[in-house]
């Protein structure tokens, strides 16, 4: 169905406060994680086993998200407000910076160790950057109209329906956006090395305690 130019408009209007308000509720979301991380304990610190599968699937999903946000930032980076970029990663799914940064902060809940860490990053995730996406698809709609609608009836916007690779033989890359988007996933690795730190002497400091009683 296509949206007509007046309904666009307005789906739009009801949807920008999601894309103004990303920046405050993502560092909200941050502040509350980093307090639960240090004013409770571990859902599982007399597991040991939990706790290492933990930190290692959660490393995984880090990698995973790294090198994905670097895939899906070769096609995009630069070229989102210029056209409808639909090769690589946006083949498979329309909001594929979406879905790594999704498994990224995943996988930095999994390292916390804290259940109520990873059902806040879900339900910030699931609840609220949907409707982020709804405004950038709206506006997106009434930028390029048909061609848009195209992609959109064609691609799926988060889960892929299959893995079809639409990948050119060569590929305009802008490297300033590049190494923007090497700088940006290079916090994925500071923030697991500072979580295990701080998990790790948490850790030490609860089996000194238990030691001296």
């Amino acid at each position: 169905m296509i949206v007509s130019q007046k309904n666009c408009h307005v789906e739009v209007h009801s949807f920008e406060w999601a894309i103004k308000f990303r920046q405050p509720i993502s560092a909200a979301v941050i502040l509350a994680c980093l307090a639960l991380l240090i004013a409770t304990p571990s859902s599982w610190t007399d597991n040991r086993i939990v706790g290492l599968l933990s930190d290692t699937l959660g490393f995984v999903l880090i990698v995973l998200a790294a090198f994905g946000r670097i895939w899906s930032s070769l096609y995009i980076g630069g070229y989102k407000e210029d056209r409808i970029v639909s090769e690589g990663p946006y083949a498979i799914v329309r909001n594929p910076l979406y879905v790594f940064s999704f498994l990224g902060a995943f996988g930095m809940g999994l390292v916390t160790e804290r259940l109520l860490i990873l059902a806040i990053i879900a339900g910030a995730f699931l609840l609220y950057y949907p409707l982020v996406v709804m405004a950038e698809e709206r506006n997106l709609q009434r930028k390029f109209g048909q061609g848009y609608m195209d992609y959109l009836n064609r691609v799926p916007r988060f889960f892929p329906r299959r893995f079809q690779w639409v990948e050119p033989d060569t590929y305009p890359v802008r490297p300033r956006h590049v190494r923007r988007s090497l700088q940006e996933i290079s916090w994925f690795f500071w923030v697991y090395l500072i979580l295990h730190i701080v998990t790790g002497s948490q850790q030490d400091s609860l089996l000194a305690n238990l030691h001296i009683f």
